[in-house]
Order: structure tokens, then sequence, then C-alpha cells
């Protein structure tokens, strides 16, 4: 006799790709993801430091207003915004597909040359000019740090993620041996700059550096939504023989690109040396480059979403370095931990976003959450259909998605003036005049079976609002399916 053959394991569900996600379901998915991190650091923290984990909260408030020193807010607000700025600067090349892992060195090499011009110029006489010209020097000194891969990915096709990454190492060598070369005193560090600085305004600290943020970041949004450059980097991005097909130099988008890309993240550098540190060493960018990466990609490279994101970071490093302080733990560890653990879970939420799960139609699963949804539709709505309903959103979302390269707007529009996703009760079967009535009939002749009918409007009506609110939201959704299926193909057919 032949062994019988194993059964092999398999698992009730499989995992698919989403269509699309209403924008309310994404934000619930995230903002769940950012309690988890908030959660999880408090606990973190109570284990390092029983008992701390009442005041954890509190005492992460201070990184961002401290009623001792509510000047300090200023402190929080420029630590978002340089890693704000550290986004945008990284965004646009982003959008066009071209992996600046670079951002770290440029921002490394402007810190070079702003410290190295002050140390050698400044004097406290000329202190504008050399501010000036330091505000040039790193800007210019950011913009050859990206150019030098970006001509190279356009001209010779080199991969610009290990080029940007190597040209990091680079500029910390650099400042190491610069470090070595100017400080003779055998101290191997750079001495305070007391000259050669940023301003205080109002007697305020950094407000001169997040005037400044904020102005570049306001006219980056201007760049990306509102100018025609801003458009080329998403159609490069998109197909690069499509932007060829149209015209588009991308050579000369990927080197104008990078251009801007490394003059913002020179910008960042300058704000670091003549702004904050006044100083420096070969780790000043302190990893803002990467973590820049990490926030523009979360934001999906959309300015709201960067700047949020750039906030929530900044609140975690800076609360959580205050919380362990309090706490007697060592402030930078535990800051890197809690920072690192908030990208881990927020990153983890982007599964959730991108699929779902599936479940097999054989699976014992499949009949007990079926069982489970059918019980709360009929609570819910009175009607076995909200699933039927759910089925045919997926099936036009498909059939659009399938042949919107198909289709001209005409023909499109004329799809979504037939679409029924499924039939709604009509306003003559059920509106609020018609429960309203019977209501006062009731109220009349206590007849239990028109309590039972108004149940039944009500449900109904329910049932209708439900339909009526997602074949709006579904509607919207094609539009925008059909918009992106179209740009990626390069128009209809």
């Amino acid at each position: 006799m032949e062994k019988q053959e194993k059964k092999r394991f398999k698992l009730p569900f499989h995992i698919v790709k989403r269509l699309d996600m209403p924008k309310k379901q994404y934000w619930i998915i995230k903002g769940i993801g950012f309690l988890v991190a908030f959660l999880l650091a408090g606990i973190l923290c109570n284990i390092l430091s029983p008992g701390s984990f009442g005041s954890f909260y509190q005492n992460m408030a201070y990184g961002v207003y401290n009623p001792r020193d509510p000047k300090e807010i200023f402190d929080f607000i420029e630590t978002a915004g340089l890693l704000i700025l550290v986004a945008f600067a990284l965004a646009p090349a982003f959008k066009m597909k071209f992996w600046n892992i670079g951002a770290e060195g440029q921002i490394s090499i402007a810190c070079l040359v702003t410290a190295g011009i002050t140390y050698f110029m400044a004097d406290g006489k000329n202190d504008a000019l050399v501010i000036f010209l330091c505000l040039f020097a790193s800007i210019l000194a950011g913009i050859i740090w990206a150019v030098i891969p970006a001509i190279f990915k356009a001209f010779f096709n080199t991969n610009e993620t290990l080029f940007t990454l190597m040209m990091n190492y680079v500029a910390t060598a650099l400042i190491s041996v610069c470090i070595a070369l100017w400080i003779t005193n055998g101290s191997q560090s750079f001495p305070f700059l007391n000259y050669g600085g940023l301003p205080k305004i109002f007697g305020i600290k950094y407000l001169f550096s997040i005037i400044i943020i904020v102005v570049v970041v306001a006219l980056m949004i201007v760049y990306l939504k509102k100018t025609k450059h801003g458009y080329e980097l998403s159609v490069v991005g998109a197909s690069v023989n499509t932007a060829r097909y149209v015209g588009i130099n991308v050579k000369k988008v990927i080197i104008r690109t990078m251009v801007l890309s490394g003059a913002l993240s020179g910008l960042v550098g300058f704000l670091l040396v003549a702004g904050h540190h006044h100083s420096l060493t070969a780790t000043l960018a302190d990893g803002r480059g990467f973590t820049g990466v990490l926030i523009a990609w979360l934001g999906q490279f959309q300015p709201g979403q960067m700047i949020m994101y750039g906030f929530l970071v900044a609140f975690f490093q800076r609360g959580s370095t205050k919380a362990a302080s309090y706490a007697a733990i060592s402030k930078t560890e535990f800051s890197a931990i809690v920072t690192g653990m908030f990208f881990l879970i927020v990153i983890a939420t982007e599964f959730f976003v991108s699929y779902h799960f599936l479940i097999e139609e054989d699976s014992k699963l499949k009949v007990f959450v079926e069982n489970v949804k059918t019980k709360y539709n009929n609570f819910m709505y009175g009607s076995n259909e909200v699933n039927v309903f759910r089925e045919n959103i997926i099936k036009s979302k498909n059939y659009v998605k399938s042949n919107a390269i198909y289709m001209d707007q005409n023909d499109f529009n004329n799809y979504l003036d037939v679409l029924v996703i499924i039939k709604a009760p009509s306003d003559e079967e059920v509106n609020k005049d018609i429960i309203n009535e019977r209501k006062k009939e009731y109220a009349l002749t206590k007849n239990e079976s028109l309590k039972a009918q108004i149940k039944e409007l009500e449900l109904s009506l329910k049932w209708k609002k439900y339909i009526n609110k997602k074949t709006v939201a579904t509607k919207k959704s094609l539009v925008k399916i059909y918009k992106k299926e179209v740009a990626r193909n390069g128009g209809s057919k």
C-alpha cells in the first residue's frame, strides 16, 4: 500500500495588496501606531526605572514646553524644523526615484565649510560679512557634494544609493582630517566659536533659524505643488520613458533636482554651526540625514505629512531625552531606542495600509467571520447585503484599474454616471417623514406591529444613508485610481 501523503499545513488566510484605502481608515491605522509607540516608550522607561511610568508622559511633555523655561519651545521647534528641512531636501529627489541617501554627507561638508570660515575669519568686527560668506559657501559645498553622484547617475547610470552613501563617509573623514590639521594644540577637539553666529531676535535663541526654515519650507511647498519643475519630478518618477517622450530632459532634471537637494542640505549644515552648536565634530549631523530619509518616506513626499512626522520625531527625541534625565537613565541611548521604536512601529503600520488579510473560502475561520458579519449587519442595518455591497465596490475598483487606459475622460464619466453598486431604498419607500407618521400612529394606538415596522424603517433609512455615503466615497476613489493609472501609463488609449 502506498503511504498516505501527509496533509500540508495551510493558513486559513492569505495576504493581498490593497487597491485603495479611505483616508479615515488610513489615519486610524496610523493613529493606533502612534499610540502603541507612545505606550511602549512609557513601559520601557518603567522597566529601566521602576515607578516612572506615571511621570514619564509629563516629563516627555517638557521636551516641548517647560513652564520653568517657556523659551525652550523654540528649541523644540528648531529641532523639528531642521528635520523637516532635511526631509524637504530629499523629497524632490525621491519623487523622481533618485534615491539620495547622502544628505548626512551634504550636511557634514556644509558644517565643515561654515566652521572653517568662521574659525579663520571671524573676529567679532565683521560678523555679518562672515555669516553671509558662510551661508554662500555652505550651500555651494552641499551642492557640489550632491551634484557629483547626480552627474555620474545622469551620464553613466551609476547606483546613486551606494554613491551618495559613500559620500557620507568621505565627508565625515574630511572633518576628522581637517580638525587634526587645524587644531595643533593636541586637544583634537574643535573650539567653541564665539563669533560668526546667528543673532538672537527679541532675546530668543534659534528664532532666526526658525524664520529661515519656515520661509524655505513654504517656498519648497510652492515649488513641489505649483511649479512646472515640481510636475516634471512626478513625470520622471512615474516613467523615464514617458518623460523623454513628452520632451523632458531627464539628465537635466536629475542634476537640477540634486542641486536643490544639496543646497537645502547645505543650509541645514550652516544652521547647525552658525545657529546652534557654534563648533564642529565629525558627528555634528547626528544622523539627521538618515532621519530625514525616514520622515520623507513616511510622509509619502507630501508636505503636510512630512511636517507632521518631523514634529512627531522631534517630540519623541527631545521628550524621551527629558524623561530619561528625570528618571536617571542614560539620555542618549534611551532617546535613540525610543525614536527607533517609534519608526519601527509606524513603518509596521505601512503593512496594514498597503495589505489586508483575505480569508480562504473553505476555512473554518471564514465560516466564523461570516457568521459574525451577518449578525453585525442585521443588528446595524437589518440587511445581509453589506458583504455583497463591499464586494461590488472591490469589483468596480478592479474594473477601473484594469480598463483605465482604454477609457477616455468621457467614457469614464459615463461609467460613473451609470454606476449603481447596489440598489438603495427609494425616498417613497423610506424617509424621515414616513417614520415620524408611523411613530405618531403608534403613540395613539400602541400597536406592536407598528413598533416593529418603525424599527424596520429606521434600519432601512440607516442602510440607505450608508449606501449613499459609501457610493460617494467609492466614486471619489475611482477617480483617483483612474487618474493614477492613466498617468502611470502615459495617457488613455
